[in-house]
């Protein structure tokens, strides 16, 4: 997945549906890789859109959705797109925006985006913008956050509606739950992957004041807050008795699921998981809490839509998916409501169907907070490689699970991975 990927061109049906439709209707192909309780949503908002036809245009449109699972999704695509079999509309991760340039059209090729930046928030809008040009149009952001079991406070002795705010406030809780528990205290990941861990890994380093990236895009977190971070995660799971030495899958999911771990750290996503488990009693707080804190700073990705490059599809059939995309990111509160993520366009922030979400008062708000703030950073738009690889971030699982002679040489091997993988 490099920035110099050569298309065949795209799978389009130039005019028409490809499936007999006539010169007055289209099929608009489009992947995406949404599971758990995201999947359902982006069902339902593909539904809305064939049943209503909200387009105002002649033509019937009509979405054909494809389901890919994350792990195989962007293989896929790429394969897909160097084959001349790719999608007219795609879901991509903010963080491709770069290294994807040569084979996504500019949104603004099929819309005047001058016409349509206020319908998003500034950040949003930030968000799909590299180098000056409007790459795609933002559908959300799903930041980090702090989730933690408030059965496990109380019997640690904690105030269950009082979560950590601070370092200070976090390791007394940490420190309780371990001293008055049989629970685990933290996990830095539920699933106990290498990517989510970089998630909590990163957003402590910046925290601190570190830097993740130079400007010429080589890894510059060897630094203080770097190192200060590999060792608080190798204590988490050592001195500090925080956590099992473990590098198992879903470690955290399930400790967390059975209510027997206090607080982890993840995504906006993972509210609708947890609203699946019966009987768990959990709340949200905010994951500014490095030791040292000399800023607030929380990772961040987005979703966004894009139009792969075709040679194929069209004009018309390009405008047309461009106004879907626009629909698509503009017009469904429920991918915030029911999805748990921040919405990109301003309007559906202020909307009831947000706002009356079963997630507004514990997250969807909270997260608000910090985007207004400019909390967030972005994971980082690297102009090669797979920014979302496991492979890229394994070497911080294998710090937490003491796989290591110590934190400073995984911390290095963490350097050179990801320089490796920037080059290829």
């Amino acid at each position: 997945m490099t920035g110099s990927i050569a298309l065949a061109g795209c799978m389009g049906g130039g005019g028409s549906s490809g499936g007999g439709g006539g010169s007055d209707s289209y099929t608009i192909t489009f992947w995406e890789l949404f599971s758990g309780g995201e999947g359902p949503v982006m069902k339902d908002i593909v539904q809305k859109f064939n049943d209503e036809q909200p387009l105002d245009v002649e033509e019937e449109v009509t979405i054909n959705r494809q389901r890919t699972p994350w792990a195989q999704y962007y293989n896929k695509l790429y394969t897909a797109l160097t084959s001349g079999s790719g999608p007219d509309m795609a879901i991509m991760h903010a963080a491709y925006l770069r290294s994807w340039n040569n084979v996504i059209d500019p949104i603004g090729d099929y819309l005047e985006t001058s016409d349509i930046e206020s319908d998003y928030l500034d950040n949003h809008w930030d968000l799909v913008t590299v180098e000056g040009e409007t790459r795609a149009l933002p559908m959300d952001l799903h930041p980090l956050g702090g989730y933690y079991n408030k059965d496990v406070f109380e019997s640690a002795g904690l105030d269950p509606e009082s979560p950590p705010t601070n370092w200070e406030e976090f390791q007394t809780a940490g420190n309780a739950i371990v001293d008055q528990t049989d629970n685990a205290a933290f996990s830095q990941s539920p699933a106990n992957d290498g990517f989510g861990s970089w998630r909590t890994w990163s957003s402590l380093v910046k925290q601190q004041g570190g830097t993740l990236f130079d400007s010429d895009w080589n890894p510059s977190f060897n630094n203080q807050a770097g190192q200060n971070t590999s060792q608080l995660f190798w204590d988490m799971t050592g001195d500090m008795g925080w956590s099992p030495q473990t590098t198992e899958a879903d470690w955290g999911t399930n400790a967390f699921s059975n209510g027997n771990l206090g607080m982890t750290m993840n995504g906006t996503w993972y509210v609708a998981s947890l609203s699946d488990v019966e009987d768990l009693n959990w709340g949200f707080f905010k994951p500014n809490v490095a030791p040292n804190r000399s800023q607030e700073a929380v990772w961040a990705d987005g979703h966004t839509v894009v139009l792969p490059r075709s040679q194929s599809r069209g004009q018309r059939k390009s405008e047309l998916a461009a106004k879907a995309a626009h629909w698509m990111t503009t017009e469904n509160p429920e991918w915030g409501a029911r999805a748990g993520h921040l919405p990109a366009a301003a309007d559906i922030r202020e909307s009831e169907v947000f706002q009356n979400s079963p997630f507004y008062d514990k997250t969807l708000s909270k997260y608000l907070e910090m985007a207004e703030n400019d909390v967030y950073f972005y994971q980082p738009k690297v102009p090669n490689g797979d920014p979302t690889s496991q492979d890229w971030y394994q070497w911080l699982r294998d710090l937490w699970g003491h796989n290591y002679e110590n934190p400073q040489a995984a911390l290095e091997d963490g350097v050179s991975t990801i320089s490796n993988g920037i080059k290829e």
